[in-house]
């Protein structure tokens, strides 16, 4: 029987949501002047050097970690951000449960980044963190809740078809089950400057 994985890292651009699962309510909030809203958590002690002159978010995660990365990622570092604030899939998803908002609270923080930034300004894509979560719930958890027959014990499938799950933001169409928005460059540096940087007026966090 063949795994249903295989569909995820053997092809680009397929949606959970169109195979059986639940996707995430979360939308893609845009203005009618092409302004992109999104939001990032980090931690309190490294607002100084976003905000700093001539800084931002920097984008230090790699793309292409994959074994076979599509050739327009080869190269590219990532941001990562959320559709919302504080995403229904984070706290209470129908097959990771809590496991998203542990994952926030233990490994990047609580305080929350609003970020507004002019969707011709940079290459934004909405990827689904599911494919990850899968091994990350096997790991903590024990088991693997999406049943895609991934092989976990290197990440590099769940990996790949996190790569490969990556849409452009202009067609994404609210069909991943663990929505994140990943603000991408060529190397490493600022992804996003400071001026399209704001705190958010509301910390779900704190």
């Amino acid at each position: 029987m063949v795994r249903l994985g295989e569909r995820f890292l053997r092809n680009k651009g397929l949606y959970l949501g169109d195979h059986g699962y639940s996707p995430d309510v979360g939308t893609i909030h845009r203005s009618n002047e092409g302004i992109i809203r999104f939001y990032h958590y980090t931690r309190e002690e490294r607002l100084e050097s976003v905000f700093d002159k001539d800084s931002g978010l920097f984008a230090r995660l790699k793309v292409d970690v994959c074994p076979t990365p599509p050739e327009e990622f080869i190269g590219c570092f990532m941001v990562e951000g959320f559709l919302e604030p504080l995403p229904k899939w984070l706290t209470d998803s129908p097959y990771f449960g809590d496991l998203g908002i542990e994952m926030v609270r233990k490994y990047i923080g609580n305080v929350l980044l609003e970020v507004n930034v002019p969707i011709e300004l940079m290459e934004l894509y909405v990827a689904d963190y599911a494919h990850n979560l899968e091994a990350k719930h096997f790991s903590f958890r024990g088991s693997m809740p999406l049943n895609l027959g991934y092989d976990c014990s290197t990440g590099k499938e769940v990996t790949q078809a996190y790569v490969n799950s990556y849409i452009p933001v202009h067609e994404y169409q609210n069909r991943h089950i663990a929505p994140v928005m990943q603000a991408l460059r060529k190397g490493q540096g600022i992804a996003i400057p400071r001026e399209y940087i704001g705190i958010a007026s509301q910390q779900p966090l704190k």
